[in-house]
């Protein structure tokens, strides 16, 4: 039976803090613990009430050797982060950031701010193949619960996900054999863009786009070119178009 310990210390991995020290995250919903369970992240525990059980016999982790625990619905009352709770839950180990080496294609992501946009780059990112995705450290945490929903499992298939201070990632950029492209309002038009797989895409904050120290170090910046009367794109749309660009030309 679940604790109030437990209970507390599942609740306080919805702040930063919490989370950070533990080095561990929540993990909400039916299709975001199956990724999870069908990747090779680490699991630490996985908490279901009676009634998934009863509606879900055929879901993943009835069919594995991973222990779970029943829980009531006052407890998931507690410790959910959204209105309609699917009654699943786990907790995923963060990855640790010692000894990275950055391999590309590599999608870096500098002071993103919106929890929405940072998850649908993840879920981009992972669809494409990208298995290196860095995030400056004054970007939404990546962990975020609200990231981890609209990501629907990319944190779990993305080899090398980090969220890391600018001058770490300008430090690991630092290699001539990278081509590193930054996204501006003002590069080159995406359309005739050719770039081997050897690159580094930056993408920038919604309002501010991207800093000028990252500026500094990239080769080439790229532009979406506008086709119809639209004034802007999302950071988020606008990343996936330049992240398929890159990966399928």
């Amino acid at each position: 039976m679940i604790t109030k310990n437990q209970i507390k210390f599942l609740k306080s991995l919805s702040q930063k803090k919490n989370r950070k020290q533990f080095q561990k995250f929540l993990v909400e919903g039916k299709r975001i613990v199956k990724e999870l369970i069908q990747s090779n992240a680490l699991i630490d525990k996985i908490y279901v009430s009676e009634d998934f059980i009863m509606k879900n016999t055929d879901f993943i982790l009835f069919d594995s050797n991973i222990s779970y625990e029943i829980i009531s619905n006052d407890v998931i009352s507690k410790i959910k982060n959204t209105d309609s709770s699917q009654e699943v839950f786990a907790i995923s180990l963060i990855k640790n950031s010692l000894d990275l080496q950055i391999q590309t294609p590599t999608l870096v992501l500098d002071n993103i701010s919106d929890p929405g946009n940072l998850g649908t780059l993840l879920r981009s990112a992972s669809w494409y193949g990208i298995n290196n995705v860095l995030v400056t450290s004054k970007s939404v945490d990546i962990y975020n619960p609200k990231v981890v929903r609209s990501a629907m499992g990319a944190h779990f298939h993305i080899t090398n996900l980090h969220q890391l201070s600018e001058q770490k990632i300008r430090s690991l950029l630092n290699d001539e054999s990278i081509n590193i492209i930054a996204a501006t309002l003002n590069g080159r038009s995406h359309i005739n863009f050719d770039s081997s797989n050897n690159w580094a895409l930056i993408l920038g904050n919604e309002a501010h786009g991207v800093t000028e120290s990252m500026l500094d170090i990239a080769n080439e910046q790229v532009s979406i070119s506008k086709l119809g009367n639209m004034e802007s794109l999302n950071v988020g749309v606008a990343g996936s178009i330049l992240i398929d660009r890159f990966s399928t030309k």
